[in-house]
């Protein structure tokens, strides 16, 4: 009987390691694949519900002094709730709810789990067991399963569903095991406050909302106003920014540089690479990601001969490179661009978690989360430009802005080369050596 808990609480840790590393991307992906399969008005709507809702909630969550054990435990229920709702029916006004229920956990989870997980490792010797092959399997094969019948992915929504129930007894033993980090620390409740901030920011994602439509479907809106919208948008950012002046001061522009190239590779470059590649151009660009992700500090580590101070340099001698090589338009250098450019962000990302964490000025309860929220007004940046360029180019060579969302060949490659690509590159390229100019020449490292 010991045995058969002992497996069941193994499963249950496992399933929620699991969630958490792909509870961003899932849920999105499964939406996206719903409604390219439908090609429903109902599931678009859906869609950009949940973006919204994801991108909305790592500013507003932490509102109330709640632990973080109790968010992630909260994470889970919602997910569950909205990966049910997808499964059990069509009716737009239930999917908006299901989305922005199922929003909040793609975009908590994550961060909620990364900082209970060192929560444990600096207060417990607790060890997660790790099965995300095993739980990734299975989930492939009930995919696989969907598709073969013809079930529209209900069986997956509903497996995923279970998935996050399964994983809550183990969100509740996290919860057990933290309890001595949250002894003796201040319980003051932190209030719901500047109300012009959340009207502000209620207008900024509507923003958002707009722009996200308009690369899935073809909206006719006259380029003044999207213009206009975009500029709105960027205003309000910047007022955010100027707010929040006084949180991680000595972190955010490395924040906000992490944000913009991770957005610079993953949304603008996974069309990009259409003019490079053609249909295989965004499954190349993912593969890039993931390797340099995964192995940025482990080769910069081996390069700087476990020399903190060389390790950084080489980095950031990585970043500018990949850079100066996105300028060059060749599929090579664009190739080679792109992987330096993500070795360095596998480099910066443990950096910055355990110099986050481990600082002295900063609560460690809500460091992490301020990491991705500070990350996201990085990449919203890098998506304001990246739509004030398009909509621009657009409205001057009378072309659709679903032309670089859908395109059909290659024949604008220049066009986007020169108008998008670049601008965008130069102005990451400016907020990189921004950064490092910034930054000390060594970081306290775990």
């Amino acid at each position: 009987m010991n045995r058969l808990r002992q497996s069941g609480i193994d499963f249950s840790v496992g399933t929620l390691n699991f969630l958490a590393n792909i509870g961003i991307m899932l849920p999105y992906v499964l939406i996206l694949a719903k409604y390219q399969a439908s090609h429903s008005e109902t599931f678009l709507i859906a869609l950009v519900a949940f973006y919204i809702s994801r991108a909305a909630s790592i500013f507003y969550t932490k509102r109330l002094n709640l632990r973080s054990t109790t968010y992630l435990i909260l994470s889970l229920v919602l997910g569950a709730l909205g990966s049910l709702t997808f499964a059990l029916t069509d009716a737009v006004g239930w999917l908006i709810i299901g989305s922005f229920l199922w929003g909040y956990s793609a975009a908590t989870i994550w961060p909620y789990f990364l900082t209970v997980k060192l929560h444990l490792s600096a207060t417990t010797e607790f060890r997660m067991k790790r099965l995300y092959w095993a739980i990734f399997a299975g989930l492939a094969l009930v995919i696989g399963v969907d598709l073969l019948a013809k079930l529209s992915y209900t069986l997956t929504f509903v497996l995923l569903a279970l998935l996050y129930l399964a994983a809550v007894p183990g969100g509740v033993l996290l919860d057990n095991f933290t309890n001595d980090f949250y002894q003796n620390r201040p319980n003051h409740v932190h209030g719901i406050t500047q109300t012009w901030r959340w009207i502000l920011s209620v207008i900024g994602f509507a923003v958002i909302a707009v722009l996200t439509t308009l690369r899935k479907a073809s909206v006719s809106i006259p380029s003044g106003i999207v213009l206009a919208i975009i500029g709105v948008a960027l205003v309000i950012l910047a007022i955010e920014l100027y707010s929040d002046r006084h949180v991680l001061p000595n972190y955010k522009v490395r924040l906000l540089n992490r944000g913009f190239l991770v957005s610079l590779v993953l949304l603008f470059n996974s069309f990009f690479a259409y003019f490079y590649l053609g249909g295989s151009g965004m499954y190349a660009v993912f593969a890039l990601y993931l390797i340099g992700f995964e192995t940025g500090y482990p080769v910069f580590k081996a390069l700087g001969k476990h020399d903190e101070a060389r390790a950084l340099r080489l980095s950031q001698i990585s970043l500018v490179a990949g850079h100066v090589l996105l300028l060059i338009p060749w599929v090579g250098s664009y190739l080679v661009g792109l992987l330096l450019i993500t070795l360095y962000v596998g480099y910066d990302n443990p950096t910055i978690n355990q110099t986050l964490y481990g600082s002295a000025e900063i609560d460690s309860d809500t460091a992490i989360v301020n990491k991705y929220r500070f990350s996201t007004y990085g990449g919203l940046c890098c998506q304001l430009a990246m739509f004030g360029l398009l909509v621009a180019v657009s409205a001057v060579t009378q072309t659709h802005i679903l032309d670089f969302f859908k395109p059909s060949d290659a024949g604008n490659f220049w066009l986007y080369t020169f108008t998008m690509s670049w601008p965008l590159v130069l102005i990451s390229l400016g907020i990189s050596i921004g950064n490092i100019l910034h930054e000390p020449k060594t970081r306290d490292v775990a």
